[in-house]
């Protein structure tokens, strides 16, 4: 027979009032890159379960347990984060990881031990994903982790937390990884706004075109990309980001067949201006990546369109792109005779070298 204990008794009645007392405080880690309805479902489903009274969405700099560094900036993924959960109360991004001047790695025990020092008066909730806790024995202190929060676990019905004391929760899998998110974005699992920014600042752009060509092409974009900056660099300032997005996507079908190109552009165009297949990759890069990337900027995608065979009268941002195309420095001097003297002549006189590039490249093929 257990014996009554006054002492223990009051201890723990005490301890229970505390715990009524304290405030909840839900906290989700990740590299978020980008940060996908999956993880919002997850989410959602803890502040449910929970009802916490803040909830923090912790982007990581350098995760211990994974290869790879984030490919979007950490401004970028938080700039992505509080646009997807901009509509979700008591919610809001810590940034204490990200703003570290080390490069060394995140380690969760460490962000929870700075997040005790400020929330001093919160019991701690740690979502994490199913997937993550299979290896959540191996995370640094992983056992001084679980002496800070309880877990909450989200994962299928046939699933089973390893740890006794973790909440589960029951979310039906999101069929998606953020790698497949960033080759090719879909609207089906990312929030319209974060879509728009990936499309608007170019945030995937390499790893969105590196599947699509070759070596030799790519190469070859990324060196147009740093041209057509160095272009923008004096007295076109304000066309920066817009000559990035151009001069990345310009050749996105130049190694497409011309089966693949007429599919993309039907028979829609003008056979005087573009008589070949050849001639006719810029119009259907700008048709694939307003399709596929939901680029929408008009103004950069006539600069994709454009940038093959000029018209009459081309804007600012189709001459950049233009120019760093054929300026670019592996260029040799029969492709483009006083080629650094003409990109120099870009940065300050972009009309003059314009011209002068437009007609050398008319000169040859004409």
């Amino acid at each position: 027979m257990k014996l009554f204990n006054k002492t223990s008794f009051i201890n723990d009645k005490i301890s229970l009032l505390k715990n009524k007392k304290m405030k909840k405080l839900l906290i989700f880690g990740g590299t978020f890159d980008p940060i996908h309805n999956g993880h919002i479902k997850m989410l959602l489903g803890a502040i449910t379960k929970i009802q916490p009274d803040l909830s923090l969405i912790i982007p990581t700099k350098n995760p211990p347990l994974k290869d790879s560094i984030p490919t979007a900036s950490s401004k970028d993924r938080v700039a992505m984060i509080n646009l997807a959960i901009k509509s979700i109360p008591k919610v809001k991004v810590c940034d204490y990881e990200i703003k570290s001047s080390s490069n060394a790695k995140s380690y969760t025990y460490l962000t929870i031990k700075y997040l005790k020092n400020i929330y001093k008066n919160y019991q701690f909730y740690f979502l994490v994903g199913m997937d993550r806790l299979n290896d959540f024995d191996q995370w640094k202190n992983y056992k001084q982790i679980l002496n800070n929060v309880t877990l909450v676990v989200a994962g299928r019905n046939n699933q089973k937390p390893k740890f006794d004391n973790a909440i589960k929760l029951t979310i039906d899998e999101t069929n998606i990884s953020s790698k497949q998110l960033r080759e090719k974005p879909n609207k089906k699992f990312l929030n319209l706004n974060v879509v728009k920014y990936i499309a608007n600042n170019g945030v995937y752009a390499q790893t969105q075109i590196k599947s699509l060509m070759s070596d030799y092409r790519y190469q070859h974009t990324l060196r147009v990309a740093k041209t057509a900056l160095e272009i923008c660099s004096i007295k076109n300032k304000n066309l920066a980001k817009k000559a990035y997005l151009a001069a990345m996507y310009h050749d996105v079908a130049k190694e497409f067949n011309r089966d693949q190109i007429l599919e993309i552009i039907g028979n829609k165009f003008n056979r005087n201006r573009f008589p070949t297949a050849h001639t006719l990759h810029g119009c259907a890069s700008a048709v694939y990546v307003k399709q596929h990337f939901y680029v929408t900027d008009k103004e950069v995608l006539d600069a994709i369109y454009n940038h093959v065979i000029p018209p009459k009268k081309p804007s600012i941002l189709s001459k950049i792109i233009y120019c760093a195309d054929k300026l670019e420095p592996a260029r040799t001097n029969k492709d483009m005779p006083n080629r650094a003297k003409l990109l120099l002549l870009a940065k300050t006189d972009l009309n003059k070298a314009y011209d002068q590039v437009l007609a050398y490249n008319k000169s040859r093929f004409n």
